[in-house]
């Protein structure tokens, strides 16, 4: 039916003068109730409950508005639901720049303000109904079958349980509730693998959702401030388009404030909904980024089965390193969604061309908009799949030289970034000078963290990821590194003694309980990573050569054996690795390769239902396995150090949480030091600086006697004063010290204290 029904639906759309089906009248004036209810909402925007419902409607209903605008079938929203809420950043972030550019031509200063942004926001949407009075009848979502499958909410208490447990853990209380969300997840998730047959496949994208959504906010929720270091800036950037009511186009070397992610979007989300800026990135943005999985699922099913699509999907929620990594980039949060909608809108096969291409370009241009980095690896990965299509072409005659949704996200991806990163805001000269720089000095830089005598092997598996250097290493290097080359640091004539020297200082972490099974664990956990990059290589390759895959199945080979060489390359270059994060690259990456994976795993599987079993059960194995590791779970159970989302003490509590006084400390200086003055602040010192005191770029991080400057600031944060240890990281290893308070208490007048952070001063 469906291939008698697509020539149809493309002579229709490419023939202008054709008669279309009657538009939907009852969806227009629907969609024109629901602007309406938004409009009549936002003046009640103090009340906790209209805020609960305008989420959800600001994510929802201008995306179905611009859908059905592009005339993009309701069958196809219906099979990749994603596209709805990537719509609607599409649609906010086109009508929060149109106000925000168009706003002080009109004589409104600070344009970035409730009732601007609504007025925007309505004209826009109602614009794109006018243009959809005419639209066929098949552009019709069926919200019916949609609302029938609301008795499936029920796994979203998973992902409550998550939040409650990490309120918890912020008042003090212990990680009992914490550990039990955590560990549901792990029981829906292998569950929804083994019954997947059986259940909806609403149901499946459902549990994945929450899952994702619990392992994130378990995360996001922790601290009085966002969790993770690049968040930190990302707020500053977005109270201050929050502050002056305005985004400025020009960020010449500052690339997240040219981010609509970081500034417009989350401030119109904040203006419209009566949110607190900090609560957008913390729980509004997560609730954005865990559809991320969901689209891999969706994405998934096109070419395997409900099983081994969840499989695909579940393996990206199992690495619960993943739910720690994204919400502390909130421009990747949405950025990562953007781009797997983009996938695809790209590999779409029942869509007419001209819908499909509209949608491509759009999603495009958005995820340029949101991040940059993403939209380089984007690039590269779609570029990468063009050339390597156009060889196959040569090779094998069923495989059309060009595809020309993959060519338009190309080019429109490429010409985007070329624009909004250049002429319009600036931001990426200084990235890209550094990078050629890089190769110039460096060229690729294999293996640089190789050790001598190590194999090849063991350094491939060690990776392009900072290493432990002792204090006192750390303090000789960086003493003659500020001698040759920082002159304008005078250190004091005492900081060379020996009772100041820096001693180093391990974090406190639970001695591990039961080593054998600890270590076995971590063990698997590791050769089940390698085999995903094996298996998922190899099932790249077999999608694109194998004589009788379909056509959109080798297309997704084509992206992922792109994936897999723009992988191993930053795994084995020290260059690219310093350039852009490799664990960022993999998450990027795990959209196209964990469906290369699971391919692979149900050819494997076949029909048999012994084979089925054996391979149902070694994967739920692995995933829990890599689960038990990522997630911290392994550490309750174990013993041994926890991530911040099940523990108030360890390496990465003292890094990453934040408190109220070290806020208020950090506004103090911020108010405090004068222009041109040094500030001192250790790495995750830093944080607080980042996100409040707006000085968070030329604050020097080398906190030691023999570096520190006679009339500096420095500034301590809980971590420095409470727990007395300080963090570095320098050319590319990482070093733990014993904060030199004793040398500050002797030399630097204390000028701030609230107990827990302190601000020293000459």
């Amino acid at each position: 039916m469906t291939t008698k029904l697509l020539p149809e639906l493309q002579r229709s759309a490419q023939s202008p003068g054709r008669r279309v089906a009657a538009p939907a009248r009852r969806d227009l004036a629907g969609y024109a109730a629901a602007l309406a209810v938004i409009a009549l909402l936002v003046p009640l925007r103090g009340l906790w409950a209209v805020q609960v419902l305008l989420v959800p409607l600001l994510l929802v209903v201008p995306g179905v508005v611009l859908l059905r605008a592009l005339r993009v079938p309701g069958r196809t929203v219906a099979s990749f639901p994603v596209y709805v809420p990537c719509a609607s950043i599409v649609v906010l972030f086109g009508s929060g720049l149109a106000v925000d550019l168009a706003g002080p031509l009109v004589g409104i200063a600070a344009p970035l303000r409730t009732g601007p942004l609504l007025a925007g926001l309505e004209i826009t949407c109602l614009a794109l109904l006018a243009a959809s009075a005419r639209a066929p009848s098949d552009v019709a979502i069926p919200w019916r079958s949609l609302t029938e499958r609301t008795r499936y909410v029920w796994p979203l208490l998973v992902a409550l349980a998550a939040a409650a447990g990490a309120l918890r853990l912020n008042s003090g209380d212990g990680n009992t509730v914490a550990a039990i969300a955590l560990a549901a997840c792990a029981v829906i998730i292998v569950a929804g693998l083994v019954f997947a047959s059986r259940l909806d496949t609403a149901l499946l994208a459902v549990i994945l959702y929450a899952a994702e959504l619990a392992t994130m906010w378990s995360f996001s929720l922790r601290g009085d401030l966002v969790y993770g270091f690049d968040i930190s800036t990302e707020y500053y950037d977005l109270q201050q388009a929050v502050t002056h009511g305005i985004w400025y186009t020009a960020h010449r070397g500052d690339a997240y404030g040219a981010m609509l992610s970081v500034t417009v979007m989350p401030a119109e989300l904040h203006f419209l909904t009566g949110l607190p800026a900090l609560l957008v990135l913390k729980v509004v943005y997560p609730v954005i980024g865990a559809l991320l999985p969901v689209a891999i699922f969706y994405l998934a099913r096109r070419v395997l089965s409900a099983r081994w699509a969840f499989a695909a999907a579940g393996f990206f929620v199992m690495q619960a390193s993943f739910a720690q990594e994204l919400p502390a980039i909130a421009r990747q949060e949405i950025a990562l969604v953007l781009f797997a909608a983009l996938l695809a809108a790209m590999l779409e096969s029942s869509v007419p061309r001209r819908p499909r291409w509209a949608l491509v370009v759009l999603l495009s241009l958005a995820m340029v908009a949101a991040h940059y980095s993403t939209t380089y690896v984007a690039i590269t990965i779609i570029g990468i799949a063009v050339v390597l299509q156009w060889l196959a072409s040569r090779i094998r005659r069923d495989i059309p030289a060009i595809t020309g949704a993959f060519a338009i996200a190309f080019l429109v991806s490429l010409a985007g970034a070329f624009v909004w990163y250049g002429p319009v805001t600036h931001s990426a000269a200084s990235e890209l000078l550094q990078l050629g720089h890089s190769l110039r000095a460096n060229g690729l830089d294999v293996l640089p963290n190789r050790a001598a005598g190590q194999s090849p092997v063991a350094a491939y598996l060690q990776g392009n990821t900072p290493t432990p250097m002792p204090a006192g290493q750390y303090e000789r290097l960086v003493h003659s590194y500020y001698a040759a080359r920082v002159h304008y640091v005078t250190p004091l004539p005492d900081a060379g003694l020996s009772q100041y020297a820096l001693r180093g200082s391990a974090p406190p972490a639970p001695p591990v309980t039961w080593p054998a099974a600890n270590g076995a664990l971590n063990l698997g956990s590791l050769v089940v990573q390698q085999l995903v990059y094996l298996l998922g290589t190899v099932g790249a390759l077999l999608m694109v050569v194998w004589r009788r895959t379909p056509v959109l199945a080798r297309q997704v080979g084509l992206l992922a054996l792109a994936t897999v060489f723009l992988l191993g390359l930053i795994r084995l270059s020290g260059t690219l690795a310093d350039t852009y994060n490799q664990e960022r690259a993999l998450l990027q990456s795990t959209a196209v390769l964990a469906v290369a994976l699971f391919w692979l795993v149900q050819r494997l599987a076949g029909r048999r239902r012994w084979r089925q079993a054996v391979a149902t059960v070694l994967t739920a194995g692995g995933l829990s396995m890599m689960f038990l590791t990522t997630s911290g779970l392994a550490g309750v159970l174990l013993g041994g150090g926890t991530a911040t989302n099940l523990a108030n003490s360890g390496e990465d509590f003292e890094r990453y949480y934040t408190t109220a006084p070290e806020l208020a400390s950090a506004r103090w200086l911020g108010t405090s030091v004068q222009p041109g003055q040094l500030v001192y602040a250790d790495r995750y010192a830093q944080l607080p600086l980042d996100a409040v005191a707006g000085i968070n770029r030329g604050v020097v991080g080398d906190v030691t006697p023999l570096t520190i400057s006679q009339h500096a600031w420095v500034y301590a944060s809980r971590a420095n004063v409470v727990d007395g240890r300080g963090r570095a990281l320098y050319d590319d290893h990482t070093v733990t010290y014993v904060f030199p308070a004793r040398f500050l208490d002797r030399n630097y007048d204390l000028v701030y204290t609230d107990g827990s952070s302190e601000v020293f001063h000459r």
